[in-house]
C-alpha cells in the first residue's frame, strides 16, 4: 500500500498524542463538495455532492475498503442527483436524506442503504421542512437529522428504523445555523460550529438522548467556521477544516468530554478546503472531497490517525540509525523481532525514499541526491510503536 505523505505533529501533554496524516487512494470519480458520506465496520461510504465547475450534482455511491485501500461504485442513490444532503448509519444499514438539487429545490426524501445486498429503499420522509446542509448523526438505535437551511433551522429530529417513524426533539437552545460540525461519543451528540449569512459559530452543544437535554459545553477552540469536517478517534471528536466569511482553514482540533476541553492535533497538510465530508474507520478518521478558494475541487482522500502516546502500552520498535556525512548514507539497523517499514521525509513532508527491513537485517539509505537539510527517519511494524528521528544531511 503506497503511502504519499507523512506528517507527524505532538499535541501538548493534555493529550500526549501525536497524529500523522496520510494520502490515500483517492476517489476514482469526479471531485467534488457538499457530499455525503458514512461508514460501516471496515468500510467508508462517500458520495452525491455537486462540483460547480462543471456546474453538476451526483448521485452516485462509492465504497471504499480501509484494509485494501481501494474504492468501488455501488447502487446510485435514487431520487434527484443532490449536493447537501446528511447521512449516518446505524448497525449495517446507511441513511441518505435531504439535500437540494442543481435547480435549487429543496429536498426531504430519505432512503436506506443495505451494503450486503447493495440496494437502496424508500422510507418515510424526513419530518421537517425540507432543506439542505443539514447534519445527520446516529445515537445508539436511533438517527437525527437538524439544522440546516430551509431557511435556516435549529430544529432536530429523531429516526427510529424498526418503526420507519420521526420524532421531533428539543431544539437546539442557540441560534439556528447551517453546515455544523458534529460526531458522537459515548451515547452523545456534539455539535459545534455552522454559520448564519455571514455569521459563522464556534459554540459547542451536547446533545443526550437519554434525557432529551442540551448542554452547552466547551467552545470550539479554533475560529468560527461552517463547512468544517468531523470525526472520532479514539473517544475525542476532531473538527477541522471549513471556512468563515472570509478565510479558510487547515487546522483541527480535538475535543475531550472527560476534560471538557479542545486541544490542537495535526494540521491538514495539502491546501486549505471546505465542504469536504469525513468518515471514521477503526478508529481512524478519513476526509474526502471539498473545494478551495480558487475553486479547484478535490477527490483526494486523507487518513488522520493517532500514532502514539506517551502512556502506550505497546513495544517500542528496536530501531537504531545512524548518518554517515562521508559517505552519505543513513545506515538503519532493524533489531526487531519483525520487519520493519522505513521512510525517510522531508520536513515539508515529502517522501525521499522507502525500504523494508526484514528482522535483524540492516540497510543504507543513499543520501547524495537529496538537498541539504533537516530530515525524519520513521520505522512503523504491527503491534509496536513507531519509530521517529531526525537527521541531518550536510
Amino acid at each position: 500500500m503506497k503511502k504519499l505523505l507523512f506528517f507527524l505533529f505532538a499535541t501538548t501533554m493534555t493529550h500526549a498524542q501525536q497524529y500523522v496524516w496520510t494520502q490515500r487512494a483517492s476517489l476514482p470519480a469526479n471531485p467534488r463538495h457538499e457530499a455525503m458520506a458514512f461508514s460501516i465496520g471496515s468500510k467508508g461510504y462517500f458520495g452525491t455532492g455537486m462540483n460547480s465547475v462543471l456546474f453538476s450534482t451526483f448521485n452516485d455511491l462509492w465504497e471504499y475498503d480501509e484494509p485494501t485501500n481501494t474504492w468501488t461504485q455501488k447502487a446510485n442513490m435514487p431520487g434527484p442527483s443532490r449536493y447537501g444532503a446528511a447521512a449516518f448509519s446505524i448497525g449495517s444499514l446507511g441513511y441518505v436524506g435531504t439535500g437540494w438539487t442543481n435547480s435549487g429545490v429543496q429536498l426531504n426524501d430519505f432512503y436506506e442503504y443495505n451494503p450486503a445486498t447493495n440496494q437502496w429503499t424508500a422510507k418515510a420522509d424526513f419530518a421537517g421542512a425540507k432543506r439542505y446542509d443539514a447534519c445527520g448523526v446516529a445515537i445508539g438505535n436511533t438517527g437525527f437529522i437538524g439544522f440546516g437551511y430551509s431557511p435556516l433551522q435549529k430544529d432536530i429530529y429523531q429516526y427510529f428504523p424498526v418503526s420507519n417513524s420521526w420524532l421531533k426533539m428539543p431544539d437546539l437552545p442557540a441560534a439556528p445555523r447551517q453546515s455544523i460540525a458534529a460526531f458522537v461519543i459515548n451515547g452523545t451528540g456534539y455539535f459545534t460550529g455552522g454559520a448564519s449569512g455571514q455569521y459563522d459559530f464556534k459554540d459547542c452543544w451536547a446533545f443526550t438522548p437519554a434525557n432529551n437535554l442540551w448542554t452547552q459545553v466547551a467552545d470550539y477552540a479554533g475560529a468560527g467556521r461552517h463547512g468544517g469536517v468531523s470525526m472520532v478517534i479514539n473517544n475525542l471528536g476532531i473538527v477541522g477544516g471549513g471556512r468563515d466569511s472570509i478565510n479558510i482553514f487547515n487546522d483541527y482540533y480535538a475535543y475531550d468530554p472527560s476534560l471538557n476541553s479542545w486541544s490542537q492535533v495535526t494540521n491538514f497538510p495539502q491546501s486549505a478546503r471546505f465542504s469536504a465530508d469525513a468518515f471514521t474507520i477503526n478508529n481512524k478518521g478519513f476526509v474526502c472531497g471539498g473545494w478551495d478558494v480558487f475553486g479547484n475541487h478535490y477527490s483526494e482522500l486523507w487518513e488522520l490517525s493517532q500514532v502514539t502516546s506517551v502512556n502506550n502500552p505497546l513495544p517500542q520498535l528496536q530501531i537504531t540509525s545512524q548518518y554517515f556525512s562521508a559517505t552519505k548514507t543513513l545506515l538503519v539497523k532493524n533489531q526487531s523481532a519483525s520487519a520493519a517499514e522505513v521512510t525517510l521525509y522531508s520536513l515539508s513532508g515529502s517522501m525521499v525514499a522507502n525500504h523494508s527491513i526484514s528482522a535483524g537485517d540492516a540497510y543504507s539509505f543513499q543520501m547524495d541526491a537529496v538537498a541539504k537539510g533537516i530530515y525524519l527517519c520513521r520505522a512503523s511494524a504491527d503491534n509496536s510503536q513507531p519509530f521517529v528521528t531526525k537527521f541531518s544531511v550536510n
